[in-house]
């Protein structure tokens, strides 16, 4: 099993579509553009997001979803400290983002 990573954001009131849309652009081009220091190859399993559906209306101002899932948590972790396509896009995001908020599971594991 896998490390699902999943990173909830909530943008500035102030963030315009096209800012918003930049930076969804970016995080979903992650799964191409983060590469193993060893294969050389994309190594994110999955990289998946969207923009909230809900009509529970329970999401308070979380408006994106971002999901990335790893094999190891050796990927996992170079992925944070590490890539420098993930580093960069984090970085991207300051002054747009108001709130990003992570988890992480394993499948299965509670």
């Amino acid at each position: 099993m896998g490390i699902v990573h999943v990173e909830l954001f909530e943008f500035k009131p102030l963030a315009t579509q096209e800012e918003v849309q930049q930076v969804c652009d970016r995080m979903m081009s992650l799964k191409d553009r983060c590469i193993h220091p060893k294969t050389h190859m994309p190594y994110l399993k999955t990289a998946i997001g969207g923009a909230d559906v809900c009509p529970e209306g329970l999401r308070g101002r979380i408006s994106h979803v971002f999901v990335s899932e790893f094999d190891t948590p050796e990927d996992r972790k170079f992925y944070l400290e590490e890539d420098p396509a993930f580093r960069e896009a984090v970085e991207s995001i300051e002054g747009i983002v108001e709130r990003r908020q992570v988890v992480e599971f394993e499948p299965g594991e509670f």
